[in-house]
């Protein structure tokens, strides 16, 4: 996913995703599902909500400083950018495919 996303909280959650073989593949099969069943409109709030869980449930749970500052650089991760991205990736998958 080669993509100039908008800010380096985003673009840190997309390194995330693809430093891991497994993972790059649950979001990509997920978003090729979800344009099977949705059109691409419909599709990107769907994966991004997924996607936002997924960064949540990773995150460590912390009080102080690092707890009050994690929700706030969630704020700044452009999750529908993030979809959007493998939306159009699995897109171009499966356009090669066929």
């Amino acid at each position: 996913m080669i993509v100039d996303f908008t800010s380096a909280e985003t673009t840190t959650v997309v390194n995330w995703i693809e430093s891991d073989e497994q993972r790059r593949h649950y979001w990509l099969t997920l978003a090729a599902n979800a344009l099977v069943r949705n059109d691409r409109t419909a599709a990107i709030p769907k994966i991004s909500a997924a996607l936002y869980e997924a960064v949540v449930e990773t995150l460590p749970a912390v009080e102080g400083l690092a707890g009050d500052l994690i929700p706030r650089l969630l704020l700044r991760v452009n999750f529908y950018e993030i979809a959007a991205a493998l939306l159009t990736e699995a897109s171009e998958s499966q356009k090669v495919a066929a």
